[in-house]
Parts: structure tokens; C-alpha cells; sequence
């Protein structure tokens, strides 16, 4: 859906409203319902999307570390922890506010991006026909929205400091590899591009060691034939090492020419509601899910 459209606005302060006065259990039954047309079972989760609705309403909002990981600039300390400096991405200037920014410090291209939530990006493939007001107004925007009450993703509440960040451009269509670690184990990942442009955005679910699954979502199109990179065995590795501290996390990984880039880590993909066909899988894949104990 376009995030310019009426429709969308009125969405967004509909499940704004709906998060204040709807207790949150209930709430993510409903989205549940509406979305994947199934009924949520939160006592006896089994499936992969139920568990991460279980995660998301008991778990993360009360981990510090997924707190701490859910927010796109302190990441980046989280990631130097565990060595992986060399895998960040260039970061240019960081503000509390977009009237802050100094435009004429930047370079000719980059990317802007708020830290508490997702899809709180803006590119600049060209500063000379860049809108700088447009901008500044939009990410001013983004930062007075509580992101967790959108779809009750509630880790992103708890992201004490709502920051700008912005970091070096990497192409005008980026690929991805997201890949889904169970307890610290990568168990299979899947390929996107063009996720900013969500009408042309492909996705594909594949092994680890590149062989596609017979799977799609039904919100993308598929990705097609995959070219598996040289590195591919180094972004499992890097995955499994920075997925060690969670029961559920995707890491997710930006494709350069000839290496790859640290994107973010997300621990409610697609807020648990992510359309899989065949169904199999969500059962499948929850059994790789065993809940933590609170």
C-alpha cells in the first residue's frame, strides 16, 4: 500500500486508536484473523507466525538486548561487540531532529533512516534534485509515531531515543539475504529486491545451500533464478554468530558487488503475519521455534 496514500493514513490512526483501547492479546487475534484469516492460538502456539505473535507480546518488549538490537543505530554497538565491524555500513551523521541535518555536509548520495521502527527510509540517488523540505517534514513526521502500536510489535516501544541516521549509499536496487536463525542456528533464508518498491518487489525462499523451496508469499513476486554468491558460507556463519543470543531472529544482509553488508536484525518478521503457501511451512517452521521460558 502506498505510505502516501489516504487509505494508509487512515489505517495507521485506525490501529493507533485500536492499540490504546483494545488489550493487546485480543488485538493480535484480530490483525491475525484479517490478514492470514486464521484464529491465533497464543496458549498452545504451533505454527511459525503464532509463535512469533506469542514472542512479540512476552518476550522481546521485556529483553533488553532485542530492545537494544530492534533500534538501528545501537545495533551497530551490538554488532561491534561480536567483531563485525567490517560488515556495517559507512554511517554519515546521526540527529535527534531533521531540522539538524546539514545537507551540504552530505554527500551527492545517501540514505536517511529513522531508528525505531521499520520502513523509515528515504534515498537520494541525487542531491542537487533532492527535496530537502520534504524530507525534513517526512522524517519529523516518522519520528513522532510510536511504531509498536501499528501492529502490536512492542519491542519497538521500549526504543527509549527516536534518532536519524544517515549511512552510505550502496545501489539504486538492493538485494537481500535475510536469513531465519532458530537458537543461534540458520535453518534458511530468502532472497529479495527492490523491497522499497513494494508493487516490484521479488521475493524467494531457498536451502543454505541455494536450492529454492517450493514456496512463495503471496504479497511479493517470486524472485526467480538466484545466482548464489561466493560469500554465501560467510553470511551463514555471520548469521549463526549474531542470532547466537536469541531463540527467533532474521539477520538480514545487504549484497554489495563482491561482499555483503550487515542490514538489521528483526525478531517479528512481518509483525507474525507473514503469508506463506504452502501453509506446511508455517507448521513446519514452527517446530524449529522453541519458545523461551519467561
Amino acid at each position: 500500500m502506498d505510505r502516501d496514500s489516504l487509505l494508509y493514513k487512515i489505517r495507521r490512526k485506525l490501529q493507533t486508536i485500536l492499540f490504546n483501547i483494545v488489550p493487546h492479546d485480543t488485538l493480535s487475534k484480530l490483525y491475525y484473523r484479517i490478514y492470514l484469516k486464521e484464529s491465533l492460538d497464543l496458549n498452545n502456539p504451533k505454527k511459525l507466525n503464532e509463535k512469533l505473535q506469542w514472542y512479540k507480546l512476552y518476550y522481546c518488549p521485556n529483553n533488553p538486548t532485542v530492545i537494544k538490537c530492534s533500534d538501528k543505530y545501537q545495533v551497530r554497538e551490538y554488532i561491534e561487540d561480536k567483531g563485525y565491524s567490517k560488515y556495517l555500513t559507512n554511517l554519515i551523521g546521526v540527529w535527534d531532529n531533521a531540522n539538524d541535518i546539514d545537507w551540504d555536509a552530505l554527500p551527492d548520495k545517501f540514505v536517511l533512516k529513522c531508528t525505531h521502527g521499520c520502513a523509515y527510509n528515504i534515498l537520494c540517488h541525487n542531491k542537487k534534485e533532492f527535496d530537502k523540505k520534504a524530507a525534513t517534514s517526512q522524517l519529523n513526521r516518522w519520528l513522532k509515531e510510536d511504531f509498536s502500536k501499528f501492529n502490536v510489535e512492542l519491542h519497538y516501544g521500549k526504543i527509549k531515543e527516536r534518532r536519524i541516521i544517515c549511512e552510505e549509499y550502496l545501489g539504486d536496487v538492493i538485494t537481500d539475504y535475510k536469513f531465519f536463525c532458530f537458537n543461534g542456528n540458520p535453518a534458511f533464508f530468502y532472497v529479495s529486491s527492490d523491497l522499497i518498491h513494494d508493487r516490484q518487489a521479488e521475493i524467494g525462499f531457498y536451502q543454505l545451500d541455494g536450492q529454492k523451496m517450493p514456496l512463495i508469499r503471496n504479497d511479493y513476486k517470486d524472485f526467480g533464478e538466484l545466482t548464489i554468491p561466493s560469500f554465501l558460507d560467510e553470511m551463514i556463519d555471520v548469521a549463526k554468530k549474531l542470532s547466537s543470543e536469541f531463540p527467533f531472529v532474521r539477520v538480514d544482509f545487504f549484497i554489495t558487488e563482491n561482499s555483503f553488508k550487515f542490514a538489521e536484525l528483526t525478531f517479528t518478521p512481518a509483525a507474525g503475519m507473514m503469508p506463506i503457501n504452502p501453509k506446511k511451512y508455517d507448521v513446519e517452521w514452527g517446530e524449529l521455534f522453541s519458545l523461551p521460558k519467561l
